[in-house]
């Protein structure tokens, strides 16, 4: 299995926004993308800062949900909720506890 995590500044009154856009829009639409396992969207209000975690099946459907365009409308989507530009690391999952 294989992360994406997308580390990002929100601006300080767009929290609870941009968590309600993840849930209603992000949420449903990688439930449709092939080798979607899971996300996270987490957020710290005290430094604003947001995490936003997927699991895919492979690498290869990682890198799918990147070239087709939805990364980047996703967070074109999003960023008027940005305080700053983010940050993409990529992981592979050793361990899940479930």
């Amino acid at each position: 299995m294989y992360a994406r995590v997308i580390q990002v500044p929100l601006k300080p009154d767009a929290i609870d926004q941009a968590t309600q856009y993840f849930r209603e829009s992000v949420g449903p639409a990688l439930k449709e993308l092939n080798g979607f396992k899971n996300s996270r969207f987490l957020t710290d209000p005290a430094t604003n800062k947001c995490l936003m975690v997927t699991l895919w099946e492979s690498e290869q459907a990682r890198k799918d949900a990147e070239s087709n365009g939805f990364l980047q409308d996703v967070l074109s989507q999003m960023k008027g909720y940005f305080a700053g530009p983010p940050t993409i690391d990529y992981y592979e999952v050793g361990v899940q506890v479930i």
